[in-house]
């Protein structure tokens, strides 16, 4: 099992230029790429400068999005210059446009009346009564005009209704007033509707009798807009195949993907310079993705220049890469430091379960972990820690929080506190034990294991020989040791002024040994929150028995079981990842690796995936 986090290689691509974007495309695609421009050529050039286009299409897109944004894209191959591929592109869509524009006009003026003949329609529901003869209403005029306003929310009828007969009406959606007069006064009240956000309706001509009647009419009126707007999109779909619409807007997301994340490469005449940083350790996943794609690019991995800083690859398997998240909550690791993630990824649910051991809560745990992990993949944790959960919940004899369900495999945490604070202890000194020894082990990676050997040993040697004078005080005769030993080897590269820079190093002895007695002590609050665990899980548990009724006890338990699950779930976690940053990564963790971001993939691939 290796630790130590991996470098990623430095390579460089040849490209003919006018395949550029789709080569950039097929590296996106890998997930495995990092662009970083570096050549020793003088030759960069920026890529044109192409947002008149762009605003072109933008500009579309806002107007006829809706009717196109349901096509697959369908990239073609990509041959050619950027200007040159977004003008062909545009081109077909400008046709595409002039072609369909009257059909969408169609399509909206039919979605309007429709949105009309809705209203229309909610009206008529309302009118329980159906002894409106709609037809007089509808054929009124010219000196008289009937008209139905939809009011705005909170409106207050004012003096403006004055001349105006009207009865009013109101569903759960919205609040109708049938109005009538004379032409000025209707249109007067309009524009006080209009401005608070009403509207107004005139009823159709078509529309004849009684309030049945008239809603068959507008039914037969609903359907037959329904398939008038279904034939025009079909037929706007066959133009947008006629003119291959998917392939236009296709290049032109690449297009765009393209110049959003790469503004200047080293191009000649003819050929185009792609360098960056890549995981694909082993030289394999990119010529292979390349030759699949069909691309004409030559790919070597030669050593990184001078003065650029690869970034971190951290080389964990599929059950540690969730666990990735704490040690990136510091920073990420350099290569000459320790991943912890793989021992993260036993210690945060060793910590977690022994905090929080229930059988039942940890089942609810591992199954929404199971549950949700394909959405959210860092909620994985989960899975582990209510896996871990359960385990302690036998060990501790806990099922929802009942301890009459189960026998213990060890002890009730209520009968044997001390016990269970004393474990927390001694798994806390180990942790920080192998924190220290991380940090050797880092310091044997930087070329600095003699002074680990000479200071930080002996530090090493005092903490361990402290912790067993609780119980064999002549252990401090080894205490005595490790001072001498820590002291030889921070005089030894003292140089000037040794009295001011030996107390500088007995002062920083001390602030290290206090530090390490005070993290070894503060592993305790895992035991004390195993007995709070078990305290308030046994509060529910009274409390549900003394109601006297079954069905009570049963929604107390219930409501019970949801606050600690939610509530203190969420306390051991935050204490859970206060121990691993603070108490474990402190000792040899510094997060001064470069993270490693691959180029993103483009839209349409996502879309096309998804």
């Amino acid at each position: 099992m290796s630790l130590r986090p991996a470098r990623t290689r430095w390579f460089e691509l040849l490209a003919p230029r006018e395949e550029l974007a789709g080569v950039v495309e097929t590296l996106a695609r890998t997930r495995s790429v990092e662009l970083e421009i570096h050549s020793d050529s003088n030759v960069v050039v920026n890529l044109p400068d192409l947002q008149e286009q762009m605003a072109e299409y933008h500009h579309l897109a806002q107007r006829y999005q809706e009717y196109w944004k349901h096509i697959e894209l369908q990239p073609d191959l990509m041959s050619g210059m950027p200007a040159q591929v977004l003008e062909t592109a545009l081109a077909r869509l400008r046709k595409w446009v002039a072609a369909a524009g009257p059909l969408v006009k169609h399509i909206e003026t039919l979605r309007a009346e429709r949105a009309e003949l809705l209203l229309i329609e909610n009206m008529l529901k309302i009118d329980v009564e159906g002894k409106m003869d709609y037809s007089l209403l509808a054929a009124a005029g010219p000196s008289l005009a009937v008209r139905l306003f939809v009011m705005p929310p909170a409106y207050r009828l004012t003096t403006g209704t004055g001349n105006l007969l009207y009865c009013k009406c109101s569903s759960e959606q919205h609040e109708f007033l049938l109005a009538a007069g004379l032409p000025a006064d209707i249109e007067t009240f309009r524009n006080e509707v209009a401005a608070q956000k009403g509207r107004m309706l005139t009823l159709p001509a078509w529309l004849h009798g009684r309030r049945e009647s008239a809603l068959g009419q507008v039914h037969q009126r609903l359907q037959r807009i329904h398939h008038r707007r279904t034939r025009l999109r079909r037929q706007t779909d066959a133009m947008a195949r006629s003119y291959k619409l998917a392939g236009a807007l296709g290049d032109i997301s690449r297009l765009e993907w393209f110049l959003t994340h790469v503004t200047a490469l080293p191009i000649s005449a003819n050929f185009a310079w792609v360098t960056g940083w890549t995981n694909d350790l082993d030289g394999q996943r990119l010529p292979q993705a390349l030759a699949d794609a069909h691309a004409h690019a030559i790919v070597h991995y030669p050593p990184a220049p001078d003065g650029l800083r690869p970034p971190m690859v951290l080389q964990n398997p599929w059950w540690a890469r969730p666990f990735e998240l704490f040690a990136g909550m510091l920073g990420t690791p350099a290569d000459d430091e320790a991943d912890p993630s793989r021992l993260v990824a036993l210690l945060v649910p060793l910590l977690f379960g022994y905090m929080f051991g229930d059988v039942g809560q940890g089942f609810v745990l591992l199954l929404a972990g199971l549950l949700l992990q394909h959405r959210w993949p860092l909620l994985r944790i989960l899975i582990a820690n209510g896996a871990a959960s359960m385990l302690f919940g036998v060990v501790f004899g806990s099922v929802f929080g009942r301890e009459d369900v189960i026998p213990a495999l060890w002890v009730h945490p209520i009968e044997q506190p001390l016990a269970v604070l004393a474990v927390p202890l001694v798994v806390g000194v180990l942790v920080l034990l192998l924190g220290l020894l991380l940090n050797a082990l880092g310091a044997w990676w930087r070329g600095e294991l003699r002074h680990w050997l000479q200071v930080d040993a002996a530090v090493l040697v005092m903490y361990l020989s402290l912790l067993a004078a609780l119980f064999m005080p002549g252990s401090l005769a080894v205490t005595m040791f490790g001072l001498g030993w820590y002291l030889a080897g921070s005089l030894g590269n003292i140089g000037n002024k040794p009295l001011a820079r030996a107390a500088t190093a007995l002062g920083s002895l001390v602030e290290q040994l206090m530090q390490l007695l005070i993290n070894s002590i503060s592993f305790v609050r895992v035991g004390a929150f195993a007995l709070a665990h078990a305290g308030l899980s046994l509060a529910f548990t009274i409390m549900a028995e003394s109601t006297g009724s079954l069905v009570a006890g049963l929604l107390l338990m219930l409501l019970g079981n949801v606050i600690v699950i939610l509530l203190e779930g969420l306390v051991v976690t935050i204490q859970t990842t206060r121990l691993v940053l603070f108490e474990f990564f402190i000792r040899f963790l510094r997060g001064s690796g470069r993270t490693f971001r691959p180029l993103l993939i483009p839209q349409h691939v996502i879309a096309t995936r998804e």
